[in-house]
This record gives structure tokens, sequence and C-alpha cells, in this order.
């Protein structure tokens, strides 16, 4: 029989050990629960006392084991800490989806700081409600449904990692809903708009500081121009286009451009209308790396670089504002009929209006070329009557 520590006591027929650690005055104790080792402090100098503290978190555990219970429980920061990890190792290995980026992002800014030191097991409906009180605080307004979603998701990655660890059992994970408003169409560029920003965008450009600021109105043009005239969606996939997802066909005598998209949806192809070839030679013109190379030689290649990118092959985050910029200087900022402000995304559904009011699109073609669903199409093209369709003509390239 193994000799104990003199400073080593037996409870419970062996079932627990209590302990001193080095020079710490106070008495620790372990027992195993259900193969979980579980370790404490009992926060006693007494060793009778430190006893009772002992056997009493002792049968409390068998207790909690008994009736289906976590035997151990965790922190919400360090749960979530572990479910960040193993997202980012996913997306370290290009196996993970793009959206956990979103979550590993809304865990960060909006759940550790709220539920940081609380217990996971001690999340309750409660305290879902502040958290929410507090989270409209921190926006400054009630979040959207697709806000929401994200950080559910965001939030049952953190519960579904506690359950695999045996903090929390299935049946107390808490049900999260979405009360949030439904997602709103963004604002589109009427047919005069879309015309007026493309005739301002080459002036604006030469209005601008040379150097960076130059490159950046330059790319921008291209950027809104691609994606108006193909539905892609600015950021992720944009973002994730490179120069071998991109190829060149003709039919009846005219070239088009076939785009490989990938990023918030499942991969798919997308066809630019006749003349997006050309925004991308300009790109290419203006790109070190690639410009003295036959522009489709470069497509023959397959080469693994961003398309939108500045000259010395640099990625900007920075086109937003840019946009923003450009379209309060040629007071197309706001959009008459919501009032609200056009963005980047303005562009997408700009495409969506003209592929249906112009080039007489049928939905399902449509949703299958924007990468979503008919019924959302629906949802939010159904106010394109044929009388509004008879007001639009050519797209102004």
């Amino acid at each position: 029989m193994v000799a104990l520590n003199p400073n080593t006591h037996v409870l419970l027929d062996g079932e627990v050990k209590v302990y001193k650690r080095g020079n710490s005055k106070r008495w620790q104790a372990t027992f195993k629960i259900d193969q979980h080792w579980v370790r404490i402090s009992t926060g006693k100098t007494d060793l009778e006392e430190a006893k009772t503290v002992a056997r009493d978190h002792y049968l409390n555990y068998k207790f909690r084991a008994k009736h289906d219970l976590p035997v151990v429980t965790k922190r919400f920061e360090d749960v979530a800490k572990l479910a960040i990890a193993d997202m980012q190792r996913q997306l370290d290995a290009g196996a993970g989806r793009k959206v956990f980026k979103d979550y590993i992002k809304a865990l960060n800014k909006y759940f550790i700081p709220f539920f940081g030191k609380t217990f996971i097991t001690n999340i309750d409906h409660d305290k879902i409600l502040a958290f929410n009180a507090w989270r409209v605080e921190q926006i400054g307004r009630e979040p959207k449904a697709s806000t929401l979603n994200t950080h559910n998701s965001a939030m049952n990655k953190v519960y579904a990692e506690a359950v695999a660890r045996g903090f929390i059992t299935q049946g107390k994970v808490p049900i999260l809903a979405n009360k949030g408003e439904g997602a709103k169409r963004r604002p589109a560029f009427s047919l005069e708009d879309y015309r007026t920003m493309v005739r301002k965008l080459p002036h604006w450009i030469e209005q601008g500081k040379g150097g960076k600021s130059r490159d950046m109105r330059r790319l921008l043009r291209d950027y809104v121009l691609i994606v108006a005239n193909t539905g892609m969606r600015p950021g992720t996939e944009a973002e994730n286009l490179k120069w071998k997802h991109v190829t060149v066909f003709k039919e009846k005598g005219l070239e088009y451009v076939e785009f490989y998209l990938h990023g918030k949806t499942s991969p798919r192809e997308a066809i630019g209308r006749d003349g997006t070839i050309k925004y991308l030679k300009r790109i290419h013109s203006r790109t070190d790396a690639i410009k003295n190379i036959p522009f489709y030689d470069v497509l023959k290649r397959k080469l693994d670089l961003p398309v939108f990118c500045l000259p010395d092959g640099t990625t900007t985050n920075n086109l937003r504002q840019t946009f923003k910029a450009f379209l309060k200087d040629s007071n197309l900022l706001v959009c008459p009929k919501t009032g609200d402000n056009r963005v980047l995304y303005s562009l997408r559904h700009t495409y969506a209006t003209f592929a249906l009011t112009n080039d007489g699109m049928d939905a399902h073609s449509l949703a299958k070329q924007m990468g979503t669903s008919v019924p959302m199409i629906e949802r939010f093209y159904s106010h394109l009557t044929p009388r509004m369709k008879k007001v639009y003509r050519a797209v102004a390239n």
C-alpha cells in the first residue's frame, strides 16, 4: 500500500483526499466522479472544518452525477475560448466555414464581455434577457434578424463545446429566440442614378490626390462596375475572388466572363454582363505582378492572386469608405425613395433589379446567379411589376 504524505488525509473509505499544497495554509480536496477528477479548495485552515467541506462537496457532486447534472462546471469565458480556438483551427486549416469569423467576432465583442465570469450552468432565461437589453445599448438599436441568427449560432457553438466536455447537459441548454427585425432590402440605384454614377467616376478619380488615394479610386471604379454587372456579394465573395477563379468564353461572337464565387453560401458560377471583361483588363493593366503577362495568359495560368487589389498586389478593407466618399461628393448617397444611405451592397440589389426589369431574367435563373433562393428573390423583388419594367432601358456601362 502506498504511504500517504503526512499532510494528506482520507475520508469516506478513501474516496476523498484532503491535503495541503506547499506553503498554503488552506486545505485542498480531490475526488473522482464518473471518471472526472475534481479538485477544490475548501477555503479552511482548520482540518476538521476542511474535512466537513470536502465531504459536502463530494456528496453534492455524487448527487449531480446521479441526476444527470454536469460533474464539472466552467465559466462562460473559459468555454467560449475553447470554442473559439476550435473554430480558428478549422479556419487555419482551410476547413472551417467562413461564418466562423463572424461567430468569433460576436463572442469576443458581446458574449464574453457580458457573460465572462458567469458559470455556464448559471445562464438562465433572466440572464439572457439582461444580455439582450445590454446588447441593444451596445449596438445602439435593435439588432436585425440576420445579426441575431449569427449571434445565436455563435452561442450555440459554446454550448456544443460545453456539452461535449461534460460541463453541461444538453437538456440544460437554453433555447435562444430570434425576434429581430426581418432582413430589409438595401436601397438600389435607379437607372438614372446608376448612369450618373458611372459617368462621374472617371472625373472623381482625376480629382483625387496622387499615389495610393488615386489607386484606391481607380480600383473602386472597376469594383463597382464588376459587382453591378455580376451581382456578386461585396465583401465575402469579392474578397475571395482570385484570378484562378476567372474564365473567359465566347458566345455568338461576344466574350463573356464566368466567375467562380465562394463566400457566404456554397460555391457557384456567375456570369458577368457583356463588357465586364474590360473592367478586369483595367485591373490587370495596373497590377505590377501580372501587368507584363498577357491578360489571357494570366487566366490560363490560374494564378492564386487576388483580383481586387492595388498596384502593389495588396488588398484593402477601405473600399466601403471610399465608395461612401464618392457618393457624398456626387450627391448619390441617400436614396430618394427610402431615405436610407446607399452602400456597396446596393450594387448587388441594383444588379437584381436590372436583371429582372431589363434583362428579362426569371427568378430561378437570378437566384442561381446570385447564390440565393427563389423565395428570397420573390420576397425582395415582388414590387417590380410589369408596368415598372417598361420604364427601364439598357443599362449603361
